[in-house]
């Protein structure tokens, strides 16, 4: 009796045990399931644990942050109602694999977007894995949901960065590269073979070395630029050289390059850039020589003036020395004087201003040089009025300063002359172009005249309503210096010049510009 009692007593006390190791494990694993969901919460991830068989999920962790729904409505969502959540593109793919692991067991693990409350989509990162029974059947999945939108979103502009710069990089008109510390190639990309005329592959086995294309003219800079690179911490080289390719021709390129370091901080690379000038070097050296023709033929036109600023002083001089010495007369010609040298400074003054520094805009330099005349008259706030008539003609500067000098002495005439006694007063000055139904009749005469051939003709009116010439008056005989000048110069630019009928002085002056 007592040994069946001792032996089932023994037997009884081991029960107990077991159930109460039972109960430590039970208690354990809640502790460690309650910490779980506590860490899913805290980092907004979803956990679920689900009956295959039955479509029922217990969802667990961060629910309303994740799926924007309360725990107690998304508790509601069972396996058939999670597949409306998943975005319709994604759809089939997810539930053919999550049911082909449900048959296999396998470890289930997917990405996809799904719909959240408000109707907006999160990138989702779904892991699972499969409890089987003894008869190899799952009856269990427990997975979890982490949302990974930052991530993907970052991905995403990484991956466009990327197409970007490859895509600038296709397009790069020059050699992106890469060097170590003794300057050997470690990546090259771009023109490489079209400015070189060598593959990559030769500068990345020694076949040919950069330095050795350089033009020895310039060689010795490049190679002390180098030698700065290699001391200095933080350096940036821009430069250019000549290099020759492959075929012996001669390439200017630009090179910009720069110290930088390893990831690991502990080798020393540069990395840069090489582009073809050729062209643009062959432009700008075109223009520098066009410059200089530019500025040669500039000088000679200064030098020509200034020999007709001499003549015309000499022949001031000569007049004033062949009578008796008047101060009034030598008082007026040098202001004469000073203005036939101001037109022609006024000139070049616009020519500097011009597009081309070839030709001027007549009617900005006529404004100006009339203004000038203005005041030196000093008829600013008298009762004459000037009027300008003239279209935006471009003239070169073999016509444009005798016609200056023209205006000049006509305007200066009217000024000194046709308003005696303070009279009011009015002075016309008009360019205009010929065509050839306005001026058929009087071009051809005209080319007759002075033997030319067709070109873009012109009529410079300069008038006034003043007292006039006397009727005896013989333009073409007359001793003043200024009109004997007017008639020299619009023989110089083949022109003629006639004097209009009617009340006042009108000078007409026909000439052609090529």
């Amino acid at each position: 009796m007592s040994s069946f009692e001792n032996r089932y007593g023994k037997k009884l006390e081991l029960n107990r045990e077991i159930i109460m190791e039972k109960d430590y494990h039970k208690e354990n694993l809640e502790k460690i399931a309650e910490r779980f969901f506590s860490i899913a919460e805290q980092t907004g991830q979803l956990i679920f644990d689900g009956d295959p068989k039955t479509g029922k999920i217990e969802w667990y962790g961060a629910i309303e942050e994740f799926t924007g729904y309360t725990p107690e409505k998304f508790g509601k969502v069972d396996l058939e109602a999670s597949k409306s959540l998943i975005h319709p593109e994604e759809q089939e793919m997810f539930w053919n694999t999550l049911m082909n692991s449900l048959k296999t067991g396998e470890k289930f693990e997917q990405k996809f977007r799904l719909e959240r409350k408000n109707r907006t989509y999160i990138y989702v990162e779904c892991s699972c894995v499969f409890l089987k029974n003894e008869n190899n059947h799952v009856y269990r999945a427990i997975g979890l949901l982490k949302n990974i939108t930052e991530r993907e979103h970052n991905q995403e502009k990484l991956k466009i960065s990327e197409e970007n710069l490859l895509r600038y990089l296709q397009n790069f008109r020059g050699i992106g590269f890469q060097l170590d510390d003794n300057f050997d190639f470690v990546l090259l990309h771009g023109a490489v073979k079209e400015i070189t005329g060598y593959e990559d592959k030769d500068f990345f086995s020694g076949k040919i070395q950069l330095a050795q294309l350089v033009d020895p003219e310039d060689r010795s800079n490049f190679f002390e630029n180098r030698r700065k690179l290699s001391t200095a911490s933080n350096y940036l080289v821009e430069q250019e050289y000549r290099m020759r390719n492959r075929n012996g021709n001669r390439v200017w390129v630009f090179e910009s390059i720069q110290v930088i370091h390893s990831i690991d901080q502990t080798s020393r690379l540069y990395q840069g850039f090489i582009q073809d000038i050729t062209e643009r070097k062959i432009a700008t050296e075109s223009l520098d020589r066009a410059e200089k023709l530019r500025k040669k033929e500039i000088h000679h036109r200064i030098k020509n003036n200034l020999q007709v600023i001499s003549s015309l002083l000499d022949l001031e001089c000569d007049s004033l020395l062949s009578g008796t010495p008047d101060h009034k007369k030598i008082a007026e010609a040098f202001r004469e004087s000073h203005n036939r040298i101001i037109s022609m400074s006024v000139i070049h003054e616009e020519l500097y201003n011009s597009r081309d520094m070839e030709t001027i805009n007549f009617a900005s330099y006529l404004k100006k040089l009339t203004d000038d005349l203005f005041k030196s008259y000093k008829v600013g706030n008298s009762d004459i009025k000037l009027y300008l008539d003239v279209e935006d003609f471009f003239f070169e500067m073999d016509n444009a300063i005798p016609l200056g000098i023209i205006v000049n002495e006509l305007v200066s005439n009217s000024l000194k002359y046709a308003f005696p006694d303070g009279r009011n007063g009015e002075i016309h000055i008009e360019l205009q172009a010929l065509d050839d139904k306005k001026s058929s009749n009087t071009t051809a005469d005209f080319s007759m005249q002075n033997n030319v051939g067709p070109s873009s003709y012109f009529r410079l009116t300069v008038g006034d309503n003043g007292i006039g010439f006397p009727g005896s008056f013989d333009f073409k005989n007359i001793s003043s210096l200024g009109l004997q000048l007017v008639n020299t110069l619009v023989d110089q630019i083949g022109g003629s010049i006639e004097i209009g009928n009617g009340p006042g002085t009108k000078y007409n002056i026909l000439f052609k510009d090529s």
